[in-house]
């Protein structure tokens, strides 16, 4: 054993700086923890922004006329309540695309920051195992994203009859990321899969 420590200490030098040069490089991550916590304090602030609005449109506070999104032509006569359901579709993808940043934001601390020990009594939601079932989850997340942005997308389109077949690029957007999240995180081998 002591004559591994001489064979060690030879080379071993610079491994152990870089280590910890290297080591010290994981707290470059808290500034996207940081700016991922306030992109979801953001998303939520919108979010409930917009179900205020939507309880306006609904109460007909605001006037049935007034846009519902910068691309609706002025002329367009909404309903409050149709108009309410799109600011609500709205405020759900915005409430989600919070949520997103911040397991976004949990899953980066709990994997660079701090020690495992730490992170269990965290609420099962939260856990963030590797970084694997982090891009799983973010990837599954954003196919709901597109979902929801393709209804509320679908909906005005259809109130100005303004429905182009460039609409269908969402839907084939949200079937590609299922396919490769189906591909990338199976259970089972693949090769096993195709027999």
């Amino acid at each position: 054993m002591t004559s591994d420590s001489p064979s060690q200490e030879s080379r071993g030098p610079k491994l152990p700086r870089m280590t910890q040069l290297m080591g010290m490089t994981r707290w470059l991550s808290v500034l996207v923890v940081l700016s991922s916590l306030v992109a979801a304090s953001t998303m939520f602030v919108i979010g409930a922004a917009n179900t205020v609005e939507a309880v306006l449109h609904l109460l007909e506070v605001i006037p049935a006329l007034e846009l519902i999104a910068d691309d609706l032509p002025t002329s367009t006569a909404t309903p409050p309540r149709t108009a309410a359901n799109l600011q609500l579709l709205e405020s759900l993808d915005n409430g989600l695309t919070g949520l997103t940043f911040l397991y976004f934001a949990y899953g980066i601390y709990s994997l660079f920051l701090t020690s495992s020990n730490a992170v269990s009594g965290a609420p099962r939601w939260l856990k963030v195992e590797n970084i694997a079932s982090l891009k799983k989850t973010l990837m599954e997340v954003v196919a709901v994203l597109l979902a929801i942005m393709f209804v509320r997308v679908l909906a005005e389109k259809v109130l100005t009859d303004n429905l182009h077949w460039e609409i269908l690029t969402i839907p084939l957007s949200i079937a590609a990321i299922a396919l490769s999240n189906r591909l990338m995180f199976s259970e089972r081998p693949v090769s096993s899969a195709l027999k």
